[in-house]
């Protein structure tokens, strides 16, 4: 699949992510430069989208047995068009969640 450049800012600063072309609809309506880098925006606003669901996620897992540690990888692709995408390879998870308890004192 073909790779794309996208230019985000983050506090002021401008990076480039290598992404995928992806093949959701036309992307005509995409804004690009002269040189065909695609215009992602403020990174702040684009992974914002992460939040709800790891609070959602989080939220319920709390509630088991009180655990001492909860930790939540998710696997992400940023794209143009969609913003942030939930990765997945075949049938592996998009979430890895590691839930660890400690035996009382």
């Amino acid at each position: 699949m073909a790779k794309q450049l996208i230019k985000y800012e983050a506090d002021g600063e401008v990076f480039y992510v290598e992404a995928e072309r992806q093949q959701i609809g036309d992307d005509d309506d995409i804004s690009r430069d002269s040189n065909g880098i695609i215009e992602g925006g403020k990174f702040e606003e684009v992974i914002a989208g992460l939040k709800p669901v790891a609070n959602s996620v989080l939220g319920v897992l709390k509630n088991i047995s009180e655990p001492a540690e909860i930790a939540l990888e998710m696997g992400i692709k940023l794209g143009a068009k969609a913003g942030i995408i939930f990765a997945s390879t075949d049938s592996e998870a998009t979430l890895k969640v590691t839930i660890k308890w400690q035996k009382p004192k």
